[in-house]
């Protein structure tokens, strides 16, 4: 059964712009490399019309739970990345969803 993860973000005033370059220099390059090396079967990126607690979201589909839980390893490298992310996103939730 396929699954997904979402991750819903609230890019910080101000932060736009900063933001925009980091999702195209740092975190796209990443994501192609990773989808290239089967981690994920797809990526959605999401914005909210009207108002709403987050203005960016990224949702990853998987072939199964196990290429799911591979996903959702850690590293130093990701560490690093989320900590300067933080500077200019606050994460709002992550959720799991099973798709049918």
């Amino acid at each position: 059964m396929k699954t997904a993860r979402m991750f819903k973000f609230l890019v910080l005033p101000g932060r736009e712009r900063a933001y925009g370059d980091y999702l195209r220099d740092v975190v796209t390059p990443i994501d192609e490399a990773a989808h290239k090396a089967d981690t994920f079967l797809e990526l959605v990126t999401l914005t909210p019309n009207g108002e709403s607690a987050w203005n960016h979201g990224r949702v990853f589909v998987f072939r199964d739970a196990a290429q799911r839980a591979a996903f959702d390893g850690s590293d130093e490298a990701r560490i690093k990345r989320k900590a300067y992310a933080e500077t200019l996103r606050r994460q709002i939730v992550v959720s799991g969803y099973d798709i049918s």
